[in-house]
C-alpha cells in the first residue's frame, strides 16, 4: 500500500516537472482545423485522453461481439436440446403404442406366436418384392 502511494506521488512529481518545463513550448495542431500556438502539454494530454477513449471503445466492441457469439452458441445448444427432448417424447409415444398393440397375457401363446410370425413373414415378403 505504501509502495503504491510512493509510485503515485512520483508520477505526480514527474508530471508537475514535465508541465513546468514545457509551459512556454507551443506548437501548431491540426484537428480538422488548424490551431496555432497550443501548449505541448495540452496536446500530449489530449492525445493521451484520445488513446484511452479509443482503447475503451475497442474493448467494449470486442466484449459485445464475444457476448453475441456466446449467445448464439447457447441458443444453438438449447435448440438441440429441445429437438432431442421432442424426439424422445415421440419415441415414448411410439413405445406406448407398440406396447398397447402387443397381445395380452390372457391370449393363447400359440396364437400370439403365429400372429407375430405372420407379421414377420409379411414384412419379409414386402422386402423381397
Amino acid at each position: 500500500m505504501i509502495a503504491a502511494l510512493i509510485v503515485i506521488l512520483l508520477i505526480i512529481l514527474f508530471l508537475a516537472f514535465f508541465i513546468g518545463k514545457n509551459l512556454s513550448n507551443v506548437c501548431t495542431l491540426w484537428l480538422f482545423k488548424t490551431y496555432t500556438d497550443k501548449s505541448i502539454v495540452v496536446v500530449i494530454f489530449v492525445a493521451f485522453a484520445a488513446g484511452i477513449i479509443f482503447s475503451l471503445l475497442c474493448y467494449l466492441i470486442a466484449k459485445f461481439i464475444r457476448l453475441s457469439h456466446e449467445n448464439e452458441v447457447a441458443d444453438a445448444r438449447n435448440l438441440g436440446l429441445k429437438e432431442k427432448k421432442k424426439q424422445e417424447k415421440i419415441e415414448r409415444k411410439l413405445a406406448k403404442k407398440a406396447s398397447a398393440a402387443t397381445p395380452s397375457k390372457s391370449e393363447n401363446p400359440v396364437e400370439s406366436s403365429s400372429k407375430s410370425t405372420d407379421k414377420v413373414n409379411s414384412i419379409e415378403d414386402r422386402i423381397h418384392e
